[in-house]
Formats: C-alpha cells, structure tokens, sequence
C-alpha cells in the first residue's frame, strides 16, 4: 500500500538517453499504487449498496506532503486512520513525464513506503474476514506484502495483488493469492507470459494457483480463473489524455467489484452495479 506524491511534467516527447526536453508547467498531486488504487474504489464505492469501508494502511512522512496526501485521502472517502506518519522519514515521491499521446516515464523515489513492515501489516490485517478484500502492490517491501498476504488469506479476506512495479512472487505467496493483476510487461516478468491470450492466461493461473488478470491498454483484458474458466473483455473506446494511474483505477474498481461477491467467471452481481460518470 504505497503513498506518494507525484510530480508530473507533460513533455511533446518523453525523451531518449542523453537527451533533454523541455516541458510544460509542473503539477504536484497525490498519487502512489496504494493511495490511487484506494481513491478509486472509494469513489466507486458510492455505487454499492451497502457502500464498502474502504480503508487505507501505509506511510507518509511527517512533512507538508504527508500531512497534505493524507488529507487529500480523507476528502476522497478514505478511511486514513491506517496511515502512519513516519517521523523518520520523508513521503515517497514519484517524477513523471507524459507526451502527447498520454504515454509516461515514471521514476520513483520510495520514501516511508520502504519503511512499511510488521506493524503496518497487524494495522492492515486487524479485524479482517470472510467478505473482506485486501489490495497490495509491490511499492513496499516484499517480506511485508508476504506477511500481508498470509495473513488476509488466513483470516478468509480475498487478496488481490497488483505486481507492479514487476519482482518475482514466490510460489507460496502466489498460491495465497484470489487474484493476481498485472501488464502485459510484468505478466512477461512475474508469470514467464510471452504471448497474452485467454489460453495463455489460463495456463498462468493454473501454474500461478490464484485468478489471474492481465491488462492490454487499448485491447482491455484478459483473465482465467482457477478453475480453467477464461477470456477477454473489450475496453471502452476513449481519447487517451494522461494514461497516468489507468492500472490503478481498473484495479480499484476490480476491488469493489470483488468486495460485492463478484467471481470472474460471473456477470456482475444484481445487488450492485457501478455509479455512472
């Protein structure tokens, strides 16, 4: 569960190796897997009915930026009471480039995300169960997602986990898994996948023992369960502006959709279907 602040510049092309360009104005706003991920299932979570708690847990530094992506959390219905402010360190900061065709390069400094460990993960996993959806990325340290994971999966809570930025996932851990999300990149790295279709996916997700997701952008997704059951959705046909935070908001809403007792292999359920923009 990763927090940090976002410096984005838009440039007309992201540039090559030695080479400079130069930019437009610089936007500052929240931003990190973890935070977007939450903001994006809090605001669809205003479609269900019973709305979802959506809570955040993770770290920030006790500085401007903290104290204000927490507040920023908070005012887009996030429960930050999980939010720890880390007096040793400074918030994550993450520098993006993006073109004119929405495309980005995004480097990361991680802040209080690396600090994430134990006791991050009891406030995460405190009074979870069956019903429950637990949301984690790769922003922090690899022995807390795993601690994470175990535990959530113990309790009876779904875990999903977006492998990004891409890092080996051990078998075990894998296993423990409801869901796995990834790319077309980090399904190559995490999953060994270098053809993505509907069969392939499959043949992932029996390996990999939990669902399996990958996105394709433009092309949307595919997906397989554990139980063989696959295929491909289509995505909406939009004018990319800033493809920015896009995996983080599929994932959010992939999130919401679970929590209302959603299996990939089924329509949505009648109980809940998502608030319209």
């Amino acid at each position: 569960p990763s927090i940090n602040a976002d410096l984005v510049l838009d440039v007309p092309v992201l540039p090559v190796p030695g080479q400079t360009v130069l930019g437009a104005e610089l936007r500052r706003h929240g931003g990190g897997k973890g935070a977007n991920q939450a903001v994006a299932a809090a605001r669809l979570a205003d479609g269900a009915d019973p709305r979802p708690n959506v809570r955040m847990v993770g770290r920030v530094g006790n500085d401007d930026d903290g104290l204000r992506l927490r507040g920023e959390l908070s005012a887009a219905g996030v429960d930050v009471g999980g939010v720890l402010v880390d007096p040793a360190e400074s918030t994550g900061v993450a520098m993006i480039l993006v073109d004119g065709h929405g495309e980005n390069l995004i480097a990361v400094a991680p802040g209080a995300n690396a600090a994430v460990g134990a006791a991050d993960v009891a406030r995460a996993t405190s009074g979870l169960g069956a019903g429950d959806v637990v949301v984690c990325q790769l922003e922090v340290p690899m022995a807390a997602i795993r601690s994470l994971v175990t535990t959530a999966a113990g309790r009876g809570a779904r875990v999903v986990c977006n492998a990004a930025p891409a890092h080996p996932i051990e078998p075990g851990t894998l296993g423990e898994l409801s869901a796995l999300v990834v790319n077309e990149n980090e399904a190559r790295l995490v999953l060994g996948m270098t053809v993505t279709d509907p069969g392939t996916a499959a043949d992932a997700a029996a390996t990999a023992g939990c669902a399996v997701v990958v996105t394709l952008g433009a092309d949307g997704a595919v997906w397989a369960d554990r139980q063989g059951n696959a295929g491909h959705l289509a995505a909406p046909v939009v004018r990319a502006v800033d493809t920015v935070g896009a995996g983080d908001a599929f994932v959010g809403a992939f999130a919401v959709w679970l929590s209302a007792g959603a299996e990939l292999a089924r329509p949505w359920p009648s109980a809940w279907q998502p608030a319209r923009s």
